[in-house]
C-alpha cells in the first residue's frame, strides 16, 4: 500500500480545547501521551491536553511553535520548538516525536529540517535536545562520557542529524515510604545545619517580600547545575518572570511546593528547593530546582532543603506516592542528598546540542 506524502505545517494554539481549529492540538497533545507511555511503560508523564495547552502557550520569556507532519489527514508527528525571548537568544530547543506506524520513513528528519529552518529564521545559531534513556544491560553504549546513554535509536537519530552529545543526567525516583523515615532525615538535617538558617515555605505564589531573592535564586540555578559542553549563558529572572511561572503553572492545573532557607542573621535567601504536582495525578510529583547559594554551602543546606519540603508534600498531598528527578551524572554532591533520601536510578537523559549554520 503507497504511502500519502507528508507535509510539514505549523499548528496554532487555540484559545480552548472546544474552540475552532483544536481538534488538531488535542491529536498533537495525545500523540506526545502516547510516546511517553510507550517509553515509560505507564502514565506517571501524562500531560492532560488542558495542561499541554497552558504549557505550549507562548509568554513574555519563551516563543513555543508546534510543527505537525501530516499524511492526508492524519498527524504522524510533531516537532516542538522553544526559543528564548529574555536571554539565551542564540539558541533554542527541539523535541520531535513520530507514531509508531509512520517510523522509518523519514518523517522524523523532515520535521527537524523544519524545526532547525524555524530557529535558522529567528537568527539562532544553536539548537539543544534531549534523549530519554532506561537502565538496561541489551543495548551497547556510546563511547567516552557519552558511556552512560545507549546507543539506541533516540541517540543514533539525534547523532545522525548531527547533534553531540554534551551531557548527562541520571533518572531517578523515590518510592515514598514511612512518613517517619523522612521525619528522621530532616531531624539529623536541622542539627547539622544549626541555628542560623530557619525554613520558611509557600505554595503557589511567592511572598511579595521575598519575590525578589526568589528571582535571584532561580536566575543562578539557571548556571550553578553542571552543564558540559552545553553553550548556555545566565537565564534573566525578576519578579515578573517568577509571577510568569506561576501562572503558568496554574494555568497547568499544577501545584508548586516551594521550601528555602532563610540566613537568621540576614534575612538573606540561602537556597530553595521545588516539588510540581499535577492534580489529574497527585500519586506523582517531580522535582525541580534545588540550589544552595556558594556563600551558604558546607551547612547540609541542601539535604535540609529536600528533606523538609518532602515532610511537608506528605501533608499537603497525602495522595502522593513517587518523587520523580533528574541530576547531571557528575553532580556528586546532589546525587548523594538523593541517594540518602531513598532516590534510585532508572534511567538516563542525554542532553545534545548542535551549531547552526551561519548561511
Amino acid at each position: 500500500m503507497t504511502q500519502p506524502p507528508v507535509s510539514i505545517e505549523p499548528i496554532a494554539v487555540p484559545p480552548a480545547l472546544d474552540a475552532p481549529g483544536a481538534a488538531d492540538f488535542i491529536t498533537v497533545a495525545e500523540l506526545l501521551n502516547a510516546q511517553l507511555r510507550e517509553f515509560w511503560g505507564n502514565d506517571d508523564f501524562y500531560g492532560p491536553p488542558q495542561a499541554q495547552l497552558a504549557g505550549r502557550r507562548s509568554t513574555p520569556s519563551r516563543r513555543r511553535e508546534i510543527l505537525a507532519a501530516r499524511a492526508g489527514a492524519d498527524i504522524v508527528g510533531v516537532a516542538l520548538v522553544n526559543l528564548p525571548l529574555t536571554d539565551n537568544l542564540h539558541s533554542g530547543t527541539v523535541n520531535v516525536v513520530v507514531a509508531p506506524s509512520a517510523r522509518r520513513r523519514g518523517v522524523g528528519t523532515q520535521l527537524y529540517a523544519a524545526a532547525e529552518q524555524l530557529a535558522a529564521a529567528d537568527n539562532r545559531r544553536m539548537l539543544m535536545a534531549e534523549t530519554d534513556h532506561l537502565l538496561s544491560d541489551e543495548t551497547g553504549p556510546i563511547a567516552g562520557t557519552a558511556s552512560l546513554v545507549p546507543q539506541d535509536a533516540a541517540a543514533l537519530f539525534a547523532s545522525a542529524l548531527g547533534f553531540s552529545l554534551e551531557l548527562v543526567d541520571r533518572v531517578s525516583r523515590l518510592e515514598l515510604g514511612s512518613p517517619a523515615d523522612d521525619e528522621a532525615v530532616l531531624e539529623q538535617a536541622r542539627a547539622a545545619a544549626g541555628a542560623d538558617y530557619e525554613l520558611v515555605f509557600w505554595s503557589g505564589a511567592c511572598p511579595a517580600d521575598l519575590v525578589d531573592a526568589y528571582a535571584l535564586l532561580r536566575q543562578k540555578m539557571s548556571i550553578d547545575a553542571p552543564m558540559g559542553g552545553l553553550e548556555l549563558a545566565e537565564e534573566a529572572w525578576n519578579e515578573a518572570r517568577v509571577r510568569e511561572s506561576e501562572a503558568q503553572a496554574r494555568d497547568m492545573d499544577a501545584e508548586v511546593l516551594v521550601s528555602a532557607a532563610r540566613k537568621v542573621a540576614t534575612g538573606e535567601l540561602a537556597g530553595h528547593t521545588v516539588l510540581e504536582i499535577f492534580r489529574n495525578n497527585p500519586a506523582v510529583v517531580y522535582q525541580d530546582d534545588t540550589l544552595v547559594l556558594e556563600g551558604h554551602r558546607g551547612n547540609r543546606l541542601g539535604m535540609l532543603l529536600k528533606a523538609a519540603n518532602l515532610v511537608r508534600l506528605r501533608e499537603a498531598v497525602p495522595e502522593a506516592r513517587r518523587v520523580y528527578t533528574w541530576n547531571a551524572e557528575e553532580n556528586r554532591y546532589m546525587l548523594s542528598i538523593n541517594e540518602r533520601l531513598g532516590f534510585r536510578p532508572i534511567g538516563y537523559s542525554g542532553e545534545w546540542q548542535k551549531g547552526l549554520s551561519a548561511e
